[in-house]
């Protein structure tokens, strides 16, 4: 006679929230036009008020031109489930992705919109582009992409969200980058242009250099 032992079901542990509370997200453009400066920003996890967490959108900088101390500087407060919108309104929805959030010990909820379909080609459907960059079309699509692509994706894989390198130093006319889908669930390197209106420096921190 057989016994069948039960062993019972191992719960799935809820992912422990980071030590850490101050992430950087991304920048906009502030002051007059002519004179507008780029101002770093960064998302806060906060606490809890009234059992919801709160997260706030912070930057850093001086109150006065002579004060010689730097200050944390509350933009921006939302609930947690706010945070994608919240986002949104500063124009960084495309800086970060929900697994992103998630590191970061955001517990809050999202709907998922229907696939996305795009009218350059095929491989860009279901996927978002930042401002600084945009899809190549059809027509530019050849031998060469074919060639570069499985390379690309495989140098680029577990990288940042819209790192980016080049093959021939550019020369081609686009590079790949790392392009979030929609709902945030996946990154994929794509063959993108880079309209390069954004400052230098962000342009260096997403590049990644290729050895050889």
């Amino acid at each position: 006679m057989t016994n069948i032992v039960n062993f019972p079901k191992k719960e799935k542990r809820s992912k422990p929230l980071p030590r850490q509370r101050v992430f950087y997200i991304g920048y906009w453009y502030v002051g007059p036009v002519l004179c507008q400066e780029v101002q770093r920003l960064y998302l806060k996890r906060k606490g809890f008020k009234n059992g919801t967490r709160y997260w706030s959108v912070i930057t850093y900088g001086k109150y006065d031109e002579s004060d010689n101390r730097t200050y944390s500087i509350e933009i921006e407060e939302c609930e947690e489930n706010d945070v994608p919108d919240m986002l949104e309104a500063f124009d960084l929805s495309n800086q970060v992705t929900f697994a992103e959030l998630a590191d970061m010990g955001w517990r809050g909820e999202v709907s998922y919109s229907a696939p996305v379909k795009s009218i350059f080609h095929k491989c860009y459907d279901g996927l978002r582009f930042p401002e600084f960059a945009s899809p190549l079309k059809g027509n530019q699509f050849g031998t060469k992409i074919m060639a570069q692509s499985r390379s690309a994706e495989s140098f680029l894989d577990g990288k940042p969200l819209h790192s980016y390198t080049e093959y021939g130093g550019g020369d081609d006319g686009w590079v790949w980058m790392n392009l979030e889908t929609f709902d945030g669930s996946n990154v994929e390197a794509r063959p993108v242009k880079l309209n390069k209106d954004l400052p230098q420096s962000l342009l260096d921190e997403l590049h990644c250099k290729r050895s050889g």
